[in-house]
């Protein structure tokens, strides 16, 4: 699992076989909190199987989820390498196993090595497209689309089509996308109604990735033609 993560395959063998030197695994149950907003970075943490929830608390006290990572991903770099306060809550929403990388050590080789600096450049250049992603998402496009494009992304390109696996809390991804438990039931149906997905007991199954991100549904903008003199 481990050789498979990106991070890991950026960084190669010897960067590797450093840093999961002082490391080891956890395997958390469904509701354990990682760390803190606000907390110092103790440990860089690498998702290898389940889903982690980044939530992040207002100055008035509501609360949100801001991004949910899978298998494979690595959280939070930034705060690791700046050694400043993280700025959400990580929390498993499923059962999760996790490795955990001692910050120190993470930053003390990432000043040695070439590949792990090179390796971390793509990694938070990958982290830097999914942020201006998600805020393109949330202010331009429909909950439609906000949605199929959630679950289109959990579908292989390769294969086209499959079963969106949605193994976290329905309330979890809801906040993720900028919406309502309750909108978010109404578009899976809109989606199931539109023939874009089947919902199953294993999650939504899609017959066509890209029909996803398609939203028929929503209204046509008129073009103004100039008017003739």
């Amino acid at each position: 699992m481990i050789e498979r993560a990106p991070f890991f395959q950026a960084a190669g063998a010897a960067a590797m076989a450093e840093l999961l030197r002082p490391s080891f695994t956890q395997l958390l149950p469904k509701g354990t909190v990682l760390f803190e907003q606000g907390e110092e970075p103790e440990f860089l943490h690498l998702l290898l199987e389940g889903s982690v929830g980044l939530q992040a608390q207002g100055e008035g006290g509501g609360t949100t989820v801001v991004e949910i990572f899978g298998g494979g991903e690595v959280f939070l770099a930034p705060a690791v390498i700046l050694r400043l306060p993280y700025l959400a809550t990580a929390v498993a929403l499923t059962e999760i196993r996790v490795l955990m990388i001692p910050a120190d050590h993470f930053r003390d080789n990432l000043q040695r090595s070439f590949e792990l600096s090179g390796a971390c450049n793509e990694l938070l250049s990958r982290h830097w497209r999914l942020i201006v992603d998600q805020v393109v998402d949330l202010k331009l496009n429909s909950v439609a689309v906000r949605l199929g494009r959630f679950l289109a992304r959990r579908i292989s390109d390769e294969a086209g089509a499959g079963c969106a696996s949605l193994p976290e809390p329905r309330s979890a991804i809801a906040a993720r996308l900028g919406m309502t438990p309750e909108t978010l039931s109404r578009t899976l149906a809109a989606l199931e109604g539109s023939g874009r997905l089947r919902r199953t007991p294993n999650g939504p199954t899609v017959p066509d990735r890209g029909a996803l991100v398609n939203d028929r549904d929503a209204p046509r903008r008129r073009r103004s033609r100039p008017r003739s003199n």
